[in-house]
């Protein structure tokens, strides 16, 4: 019994560390399904609904655990996201779907440039 006790905490926390170091993970995950979907659609009304969608995931992102090191420069970069996606909105709500889909291309070159600090390790 007291061997079991002992090893609880133990059991716990390896239990407790993946969800931990994949705390960015989910909503990453998610945003990458939505970009494709809003370069895909073929309207702007679900180009519109994917783009929410993305802007939703990086709030939540926004709360995540990510290493101290590169949380500013992460931030920096979901920032920066999050604009270009307010762009596209706007520009869909102006009627202009091509000005949008720049805005959406904008979105993948800050994924190329800060998808490096969203990760775990290092």
């Amino acid at each position: 019994m007291l061997k079991t006790v002992r090893l609880l905490p133990l059991m716990f926390g390896l239990i407790t560390l993946p969800a931990l170091a994949g705390d960015l993970e989910q909503p990453m995950k998610k945003m990458g399904f939505n970009y494709k979907q809003a370069t895909k659609a073929s309207d702007p009304a679900a180009m519109e609904k994917y783009i929410t969608q993305m802007r939703s995931e990086i709030d939540d992102a926004k709360t995540r655990t990510m290493p101290t090191a590169k949380q500013e420069k992460f931030l920096e970069g979901l920032n920066e996201v999050q604009g270009e996606l307010d762009a596209s909105l706007a520009a869909l709500k102006a009627g202009d779907e091509a000005k949008a889909r720049e805005h959406l291309a904008k979105v993948n070159d800050l994924k190329k440039e800060y998808h490096k600090y969203a990760k775990q390790k290092g």
